[in-house]
């Protein structure tokens, strides 16, 4: 039998290695364990915590702990689609949480991540050539990450989770499974809260709304009986009137009590007269209020277009323009009602049901306004109104709308 002709400093060299890739072994198993107890834990959080903001802020931190990572971001996408809101997070430096830190730009980094099925990760922001580095990444020093989308209902995102670091770091796979299961666990979560909050929702609205209902109904015939010069035009105004309230009710309750996007809103309310009008704003979901609001308004602007504006010519157009602005108290919808190739536009001598019957929606029971423009082109209409979106709800809101029904 040979002798072997391996020298001893060969032999030690080599049992240096194979410890080596022992250790390397180990350290690798001891953190693919830690993360999965981590996850663990937090999929028990997420079935018990009913508060959406205690969980998030337990999730960045628990990711931070088992990533070993200087920063966690969980980003809200806003009503819109453009702005992220820093909702949760780890790390980031006093004021930030609770800000608007970036938005939805072309070739910026959320736009990335929101536009990819798989984690982003990148390495070294200094030699990122994919997207654009937002200006808040490097004014806290970052200069490696690694995100993921948080998946929602309907295709649409509900937002972005993602850790960084201060010194460049090579995510592994394995990391980036991690976050994308936490991801999803959030993603479940929020889901789930909204479906029990919706249904609470829908539980208070309909018992209001059954109450309100038939005194709804009267005050709507005693109005338009007051302002009919014949019985068959009561008729025929009182009916239009009772069927774009139904159509808002059947708008909202065969989404199942969900928020309603204002176009199709639009679209349910122009019907036949829908090719002879454009829209121009970004996505827009309605609550169910301003839902039922908005269309008793714009139905007396479509029925005043058939029989007084553009809409009683056969050339005449409509132009519905509108934009989403982010306030401290949160979103104000401006809506513009534009009538063009139609009449001149006069200032009536009385004010009419129609009119007062805008002002009541928008301006009592929305404390919004209307600004109405008489010219020679035609009838313009804007309306603002405010906004209340909670798409990540929490306990201690549904506490505080407990004690208003109350």
């Amino acid at each position: 039998m040979a002798e072997s002709t391996r020298t001893p400093q060969v032999e030690a060299a080599t049992a240096d290695a194979q410890s080596g890739e022992r250790l390397d072994f180990e350290r690798e198993l001891r953190a693919r364990i830690k993360q999965q107890e981590a996850l663990a834990q937090l999929g028990e959080r997420a079935l018990l915590e009913t508060d959406i903001e205690r969980l998030l802020t337990d999730v960045a931190g628990t990711i931070a702990l088992t990533l070993s990572v200087d920063f966690v971001e969980v980003l809200e996408l806003l009503p819109g689609g453009t702005d992220l809101l820093l909702r949760a997070g780890f790390g980031w430096k006093e004021g930030c949480v609770g800000s608007i830190v970036t938005s939805r730009e072309n070739g910026n980094y959320a736009r990335y991540i929101l536009d990819s099925t798989a984690p982003t990760v990148a390495a070294d922001f200094a030699d990122e050539k994919r997207f654009a580095i937002p200006g808040y990444l490097r004014d806290h020093g970052c200069s490696s990450g690694m995100s993921v989308t948080i998946a929602g209902q309907d295709g649409r995102a509900y937002g972005i989770l993602g850790v960084c670091t201060d010194k460049s770091r090579p995510f592994s796979i394995e990391d980036a499974s991690f976050l994308a299961a936490i991801g999803n666990l959030v993603a479940g979560a929020i889901q789930r809260r909204q479906l029990e909050a919706r249904h609470e929702l829908m539980i208070r609205e309909l018992r209001h709304r059954f109450g309100n209902l038939f005194s709804q109904l009267l005050a709507l015939f005693s109005q338009t009986a007051k302002n009919s010069r014949t019985k068959a035009e009561l008729i025929s105004k009182y009916q239009a009137r009772v069927l774009a309230l139904a159509n808002a009710h059947r708008l909202i309750t065969e989404a199942g009590w969900k928020p309603t996007s204002l176009s199709e809103l639009l679209r349910l309310v122009l019907g036949p007269y829908l090719d002879r009008a454009t829209f121009d704003g970004p996505d827009v979901d309605l609550a169910p209020d301003p839902t039922f609001s908005l269309s008793a308004a714009l139905h007396e602007l479509v029925a005043n277009a058939i029989k007084h504006g553009s809409l009683s010519r056969p050339q005449g157009r409509l132009e519905l323009t509108w934009s989403l602005a982010r306030t401290g108290e949160g979103s104000i919808l401006t809506f513009d009602w534009i009538e063009r190739n139609g009449p001149p536009a006069r200032r009536p001598r009385r004010t009419g049901f129609g009119v007062r019957l805008i002002g009541l929606v928008i301006e009592r029971q929305m404390n919004g306004r209307v600004i109405r423009s008489y010219t020679r082109k035609g009838l313009s209409v804007r309306m603002t109104v405010p906004l209340t979106h909670e798409r990540w709800p929490n306990q201690a809101g549904a506490d505080r709308r407990q004690a208003e029904q109350a």
